[in-house]
């Protein structure tokens, strides 16, 4: 059995520009003898690996020519980041925060695919013993994980959505989901992202205070995201990728039960949860392989929440040549 390491692969690419399109898999991935690499993926336990891990063990990387030997956890933000950088790892799924803030040009980052790409399953939960928090007016302290990750982004973006009093709120950063869990549990906290798959099996132990879908139909929360260099020298690999990555959100999408039983036998939660997890996540669209400009929209405005002076250029840092046929390629702006 293949090594379960979580998958998240900001990986950089150079001179995109010169890069063939086409649908077929390229020189560098053949399906008659595949290449292999890493990828890496935030938060192991979370849904953002479901898509890998199926598109892993059912073989649809593979079929495209390329072996994901290992998914490679990252911590979230600029920390999954580093570990694409410094990691050998050439591509991955990254938080889009993290991306803008360290290359917001697209001089070295390349965007090649969609990925989780709705709001769910950034959910805020207080402890259930804690009765002095009912709402989000009522939050005092709120975790988040890393600073450049979606969970940044969303504790700038919701109190303003809900009309909350931002000012009397103070975050804190906990360097992890587990952390932040660590540290509600503790009383240092009001609210922290609990992973939905926790939530699932521990309900009578926390209480949903924030629900990021409630206020946000859309939120680009990580991307498939390669260096330019790399999709230049490799753009066979890096469309093999994207093809078995939406056939994988496809295979979601039409056998919850199988994807849920490879999520149970990767985190180790029972059958159940995991399948509660899968359909809720499957049924908002949370995952997509193509491009999508409301997700996006919405995932700059998080950005431009944190007092950012970042302006990314959507038209090169999103680069649609290496998405699978019919996938959705519009990227805001006039990028023709």
């Amino acid at each position: 059995m293949r090594t379960h390491r979580l998958l998240l692969a900001a990986a950089l690419a150079a001179t995109l520009g010169a890069s063939a399109c086409s649908s077929g898999p390229g020189p560098d991935a053949d399906p008659a003898n595949p290449v292999s690499i890493d990828v890496t993926v935030s938060a192991a336990a979370e849904i953002y690996s479901i898509p890998w891990l199926v598109a892993q063990q059912q073989g649809l990387f593979e079929k495209h020519g390329v072996i994901v030997e290992n998914i490679v956890p990252g911590k979230g933000g600029s920390a999954t980041m580093r570990t694409l950088l410094d990691g050998n790892i050439p591509i991955g799924e990254v938080s889009y925060p993290s991306i803008v803030q360290a290359d917001a040009g697209g001089s070295e980052l390349r965007i090649v695919g969609g990925g989780t790409q709705g709001p769910y399953p950034m959910n805020f939960y207080a402890l259930a013993s804690n009765s002095s928090i009912q709402s989000i007016d009522d939050v005092r302290r709120w975790a988040y994980t890393r600073p450049n990750s979606a969970s940044d982004a969303l504790t700038r973006l919701l109190p303003s959505l809900a009309g909350a009093d931002a000012d009397r709120i103070e975050r804190v950063s906990t360097g992890g989901i587990g952390e932040g869990l660590a540290l509600l549990e503790a009383g240092s906290v009001d609210i922290a992202l609990i992973p939905s798959i926790v939530a699932e099996q521990r309900p009578d132990d926390f209480r949903l205070i924030v629900s990021s879908p409630d206020y946000l139909e859309r939120f680009l929360q990580s991307t498939i995201t390669t260096t330019k260099d790399y999709a230049a020298s490799n753009p066979g690999v890096v469309r093999a990728i994207n093809a078995g990555y939406t056939e994988a959100v496809e295979s979601i999408r039409t056998d919850p039960d199988a994807a849920a039983r490879i999520y149970a036998a990767y985190t180790g939660f029972d059958v159940p949860a995991a399948l509660a997890v899968v359909e809720r996540a499957s049924s908002v669209g949370t995952w997509g392989g193509g491009f999508d400009p409301a997700a996006i929209e919405s995932a700059q405005a998080g950005v431009e929440a944190s007092g950012s002076d970042r302006d990314p250029d959507f038209c090169t840092l999103f680069d649609p040549d290496f998405l699978p046929e019919g996938a959705a390629t519009d990227i805001p702006g006039d990028c023709a």
